[in-house]
This record gives structure tokens, C-alpha cells and sequence, in this order.
């Protein structure tokens, strides 16, 4: 026999994992636009980023999009600019992206690298992206300055997922 209180902790863990398991597919139309990057894990390609802006456009070809991430720098303030294509890798789903620098280092899809929408909003105020591996990973959003009860509630989903959250870098405040 089951007690009550069981019951509903091992739905709550199912309906979890249900969650982490299974993201929705991303209607690349309503992902376009404008990103800011609110919290993300620590990497060495960001570690003085404080602020990072993301426009996302689709290009000519079908599953196709131009990226340009402009970044705050702590140290004295100066704005970078990095632009990037990508391309959908998993056509219907659009889960899986393939980014890839423009540019000199971008001769032959060298510098590239891939990356999958874990989860976004209904309404795609919000979505959290990782690394297939999900060794490094960031949640973006429409509000540059979301609310500390929204950041709360992204870094639990983000954990849900499966993310590590013990050490977040939180960005774009």
C-alpha cells in the first residue's frame, strides 16, 4: 500500500522528469528577433561578458540564420561584436543548431560548434540552450532586466533539465 504523500512525490518526480526529458519542438519563426543572455554557466570564451545581446534572422535559405552576439565587457566597458550562421540540424524538431563563425576562422566550418534548445516558452519570452553535451549553457530572453522571480524560476527549469546550476554567472543586470 501506497501512502498519500508518496503518491504525490513520485508524480511530482515523473511530471519532472517528463519535463526534462522531452523539450517541445521550436517554431523558428517565432524564435527570430532579439535575445538577451540573463544567466549562463561559466565558460572561458565569456568569463568578462557582462552583458550579451543576441539577434537572431533568417537568412535566403530554408533553415538557415545569421547570428550577431554583441557583448559588454566588465573590465573597461568595450563592446565586441561576433557574427555567426547557423543552421538547423534536426529539420521539423529545430531543436538542434549548428553555429558557425563568419569570417576568416569560419574556412571550412572549422570554428563551429552545436548547440540544442533544451526548453523555451509557449509565448518564446524565454528559452534555455545548451550544448549537446550540456557541459556549458545559457538562458536567454526577450526582457534584458526579467524580473528576480522570473531568473528564479529559469535557473529551477534550467536544473530540471538536468543543467548544473551550482555555478551560474548571472549576466545582462
Amino acid at each position: 500500500m501506497i501512502h498519500r504523500p508518496a503518491v504525490v512525490v513520485l508524480a511530482l518526480a515523473c511530471a519532472l522528469s517528463a519535463n526534462a526529458a522531452v523539450a517541445q519542438a521550436v517554431d523558428m519563426d517565432r524564435f527570430d528577433g532579439r535575445w538577451f543572455e540573463i544567466a549562463r554557466s561559466p565558460n572561458d570564451v565569456q568569463k568578462d561578458c557582462r552583458r550579451a545581446q543576441i539577434d537572431f534572422t533568417p537568412q535566403a535559405r530554408a533553415d538557415r540564420y545569421g547570428i550577431v552576439v554583441t557583448c559588454t565587457r566588465r573590465a573597461d566597458g568595450r563592446v565586441e561584436t561576433l557574427r555567426a550562421n547557423a543552421r538547423v540540424t534536426d529539420p521539423g524538431e529545430n531543436r538542434n543548431l549548428r553555429f558557425s563563425l563568419t569570417g576568416l576562422l569560419s574556412f571550412g566550418g572549422l570554428a563551429g560548434q552545436n548547440y540544442r534548445v533544451q526548453a523555451h516558452a509557449p509565448d518564446y519570452s524565454w528559452a534555455i540552450l545548451s550544448l549537446p553535451n550540456r557541459s556549458d549553457w545559457w538562458i536567454w530572453h526577450r526582457s534584458q532586466s526579467p524580473s528576480e522571480a522570473v531568473r528564479a524560476d529559469l535557473l529551477r527549469r534550467a536544473a530540471a533539465l538536468g543543467l548544473e546550476t551550482g555555478a551560474v554567472v548571472q549576466t545582462g543586470q
